[in-house]
């Protein structure tokens, strides 16, 4: 996905997965003039999904939410009763032990949802923010290196 940021609309109320712009805000980073939020184990927009968001980045430009990338995970405890499929079965489907699927990572920008499959790196915090950040470098060709601005908001 590749955003052209002054065509950009916000994206809230596009999806229910969209990850909450202010929903457990760990740090903040400038990117050239866009302002991005990373978010550990934050909250989806909606009220009603069956994914866990344990990291999440929203970017904002010019006070608008127009982008956000995110390491999603099916979680079976909430799918298990609104399907009708017992927990540890659905965990052999899943080829899993515990209650959440595989890491996917997905972009939401300009109405749209795009997926880009598993995540496939590594699980220490500091790389999968070098890899979130490495995303929103390429969806908004952005030259700028990120600027860490505080710890939290």
């Amino acid at each position: 996905m590749i955003l052209d940021r002054k065509e950009c609309e916000s994206i809230v109320g596009s999806f229910p997965t969209i990850p909450d712009e202010n929903s457990a805000v760990a740090k903040c980073y400038q990117v050239g003039d866009l302002e991005v939020r990373y978010h550990r184990n934050g909250e989806a927009i909606g009220s009603d999904v069956m994914i866990a968001i344990p990291y999440s980045l929203s970017v904002h430009w010019n006070g608008k939410y127009i982008f956000a990338v995110s390491i999603e995970r099916d979680d079976l405890r909430a799918i298990s009763p609104m399907i009708g499929v017992p927990l540890r079965e659905l965990q052999e489907e899943y080829g899993v032990k515990g209650f959440y699927g595989d890491p996917k990572v997905s972009l939401y920008g300009n109405g749209e949802k795009e997926s880009l499959g598993d995540y496939q790196g590594m699980n220490k915090e500091e790389e999968i923010i070098d890899f979130l950040l490495s995303v929103v470098l390429d969806t908004f060709d952005e030259l700028a290196e990120p600027v860490e601005l505080q710890k939290a908001r």
